[in-house]
């Protein structure tokens, strides 16, 4: 799925931009962001709506995390892109949020789900997470991060044994949005800009390779149905 999404993002720098910027929502440049829930089938919508909630992580053993969905009061992860400049544009470099004491790295990566051939839970861990996920760019015309398909959806954690709202990711290749299950919502994660920290002396981490990609100062602002779909 890698090597494909690599291929695909380089063919697409070939082509001709499809949008003028006059035509896109205004946008920035930041090291580091925070993924902002956009539903992009209000239909299919929790109630109450999860459209502009925060990507935050939920704990489920040492070291080990999913991602979830909470409020902008609910600590929502600071995220950014760890690579080179030739392993952003080549889909290589990695999400990567900097958690603990001292702080140390923890990356996105998917595991699949057993039983099904497209759906893959988001973790974030400690290490430096998984190559082939981060945030698009140009001539894709808006920012938010690959590889889709992502949902929010209702599922019991085990760890807990109860619902949480989780991320996942779909697989669809020639399906619809349809072979979502039901208790998923079909979302994209948009990203924000916010601020890179300084680390504190003695920290794990190291900021050397935090890309600075393009980003939105404020998701919830954009009227999207200004802007042609993609």
């Amino acid at each position: 799925m890698h090597q494909l999404l690599a291929l695909l993002l380089a063919s697409l720098t070939a082509a001709s931009p499809l949008f003028s910027r006059a035509d896109l929502p205004p946008s920035s440049k930041s090291k580091a962001f925070n993924l902002v829930v956009n539903v992009t089938e209000p239909d299919r919508d929790f109630f109450p709506s999860i459209h502009g909630e925060y990507i935050n992580s939920i704990h489920v053993g040492a070291g080990q995390s999913l991602l979830g969905v909470g409020g902008k009061s609910t600590n929502p992860l600071t995220f950014y892109i760890n690579g080179t400049t030739l392993e952003f544009h080549f889909a290589r470099s990695t999400v990567v949020s900097d958690i603990g004491t001292p702080l140390s790295p923890w990356g996105v990566f998917f595991t699949n789900d057993e039983g099904s051939d497209m759906a893959h839970t988001a973790h974030l861990d400690g290490g430096p997470g998984a190559k082939g996920i981060g945030l698009t760019r140009p001539p894709v015309p808006y920012t938010f991060m690959y590889p889709e398909t992502y949902a929010i959806c209702n599922e019991t954690v085990p760890y807990y044994k109860k619902k949480f709202l989780i991320v996942k990711q779909f697989d669809l290749g020639l399906k619809l949005t349809n072979a979502i299950p039901p208790n998923c919502v079909p979302v994209r994660l948009v990203a924000q800009c916010t601020k890179l920290d300084p680390l504190p002396e003695g920290s794990f981490s190291n900021h050397d390779f935090a890309y600075e990609t393009s980003c939105y100062k404020d998701v919830a602002a954009i009227d999207w149905a200004k802007y042609q779909p993609w």
